[in-house]
């Protein structure tokens, strides 16, 4: 609880003067981990010139503060900074609007940096007088981010999608179906007696088949299509805007081509395909059983053959 002693200990920030306010700022600022740009308030080129920059900007970009007084901040863009996003950050100041973004933006020795950035307009007297930017590089956020999305998406021995990820696309095609009404298929592949291929050689070279499978099957499917590893030795391809019969004919080239590569150690593998095309009026749990039935009738009427349901 406080006492009046403490009361009297705390500082009359009433009684301290401007000078000594604008020292406290200055020393915040200058001391501050993100980078503080202040420019003039002319936006049209060769403006807005900055009046002034703290040192986490030359931490961060690599230019000294001193060079940069009276140049425009337009000289940190390159090839990778968005249009779009400068437009809409132009519209913003111009409404003398406060704005958030993020934009690419370059050092000194030319590497680009993902910034967050944040401009507020200083008004004086009904004026916007500056702007002041606060800047932060959120490159390395940005790069774990989407590596642990990756991880969530991506199947680790093959580089492509996995059961998670592929669910989440075939709904989004069974809802584009429904809406549009626009054909949806699915292949389910599985490699044919794949626990002799692992007996026979070792789980490594196993585990280089299913990699070289996962790239043969993205060389021969459009860039609209998807694929995933569905289990082990299990992979579903989503063929959007395509027809039962269609999905068959693309199945048997593949089919086709699984058959004729020579995989690691130059073996020979063959797949089996089942293929369904989506009926509007069931779920998606119920078509990959339709393809599941398919796949289960190519393995038993001898393998190394497509069959649609």
């Amino acid at each position: 609880m406080a006492t009046s002693d403490d009361a009297d200990n705390r500082p009359n920030l009433a009684a301290v003067d401007d000078i000594e306010w604008l020292r406290v700022f200055r020393d915040a600022i200058e001391s501050a981990y993100d980078s503080v740009l202040i420019t003039d308030a002319e936006l049209d080129e060769p403006g807005p010139r900055i009046v002034y920059a703290n040192p986490a900007f030359q931490v961060m970009t690599q230019y000294d503060p001193q060079e940069v007084i009276g140049q425009s901040p337009r000289f940190l863009q390159g090839p990778q900074t968005d249009r779009d996003t400068l437009a809409w950050i132009r519209a913003c100041l111009e409404r003398g609007e406060s704005f958030e973004a993020q934009v690419v933006n370059y050092r000194k020795d030319g590497t680009s940096f993902l910034i967050e950035w944040r401009i507020t307009p200083v008004h004086y007297e009904g004026t916007i007088r500056y702007y002041i930017a606060i800047q932060r590089d959120v490159t390395e956020r940005e790069r774990m981010l989407r590596m642990l999305r990756e991880r969530a998406e991506i199947d680790a021995l093959t580089s492509i999608y996995n059961r998670r990820k592929g669910r989440e696309l075939l709904q989004l095609e069974l809802e584009r179906c429904q809406r549009y009404g626009t054909p949806v298929s699915v292949a389910l592949l599985d490699i044919d007696l794949f626990k002799k291929v692992n007996d026979a050689h070792g789980h490594a070279i196993g585990d280089a088949i299913l990699a070289e499978l996962a790239n043969l099957l993205r060389a021969r499917l459009r860039a609209t299509d998807s694929v995933a590893r569905w289990g082990g030795e299990e992979f579903l391809m989503i063929l959007p805007h395509t027809t039962s019969y269609c999905a068959g004919e693309a199945s048997e080239g593949i089919r086709q081509a699984v058959e004729e590569k020579r995989f690691t150690r130059d073996l020979q593998i063959t797949a089996s395909l089942g293929v369904a095309a989506y009926n509007p009026a069931e779920t998606l749990d119920e078509l990959i059983e339709r393809a599941d039935k398919a796949l289960y009738q190519a393995k038993s009427e001898g393998r190394n053959r497509v069959r649609t349901r």
